[in-house]
């Protein structure tokens, strides 16, 4: 259910999208009342580009999708400790391009966060660090290579589980001082 999740830990504006899945097949979620969002074949596809990449992820899917009405897509990826991001940086754009092909041109907009422990920097091409020095992003166009058709943009994150809690807690905390409230 919507309402039930905290996706807003990222960005509290993801708190009002109108569709969230988990691990769950995309070719199942609805666009309105009337209309699945993507087509049919999606998983297969999602399936078969995994596999070409990473046999062993061959049905894996984003580990938290967000779909809003006015066509905007949240993919989001987390990578067990140890893990480095930087090998799954192709992925948020494969999920991208796969998402914009599958649903018709409902979905242009995408914001994708990888989000671990480790990171190579010295792999993360085309990404700038963030001021704080922790956490990168960027922003690119998705192109569907064959006919060099742009079918949306990308922004991206790279954020250390870390940076994600202490950024939760920023924010509760100016609402609790905003509210005075004390959760001791």
């Amino acid at each position: 259910e919507v309402k039930d999740h905290d996706i807003w830990i990222l960005n509290e504006e993801y708190h009002y999208y109108d569709y969230i899945a988990s691990d769950q097949p995309l070719s199942k979620i609805w666009w309105d009342n009337d209309n699945l969002l993507f087509d049919d074949d999606i998983d297969d596809e999602l399936s078969k580009i995994l596999n070409n990449n990473y046999s062993e992820n061959s049905e894996k899917r984003p580990d938290i999708a967000l779909f809003h009405g006015e066509g905007s897509a949240v993919i989001v990826e987390f990578k067990a400790p140890g893990v480095s991001v930087d090998a799954y940086i192709g992925d948020l754009m494969e999920y991208a391009q796969l998402l914009a092909a599958k649903s018709n041109g409902k979905l242009k907009k995408f914001y994708g966060y990888l989000i671990g422990d480790q990171v190579n920097a010295n792999r993360l091409t085309g990404y700038t660090r963030f001021p704080s020095g922790r956490g990168w992003f960027s922003t690119t166009g998705v192109v569907e290579h064959s006919s060099n058709e742009r079918l949306g943009e990308l922004y991206s994150e790279i954020l250390f589980y870390d940076d994600v809690v202490d950024k939760a807690k920023k924010r509760l905390n100016v609402y609790k001082d905003r509210i005075n409230l004390s959760l001791s």
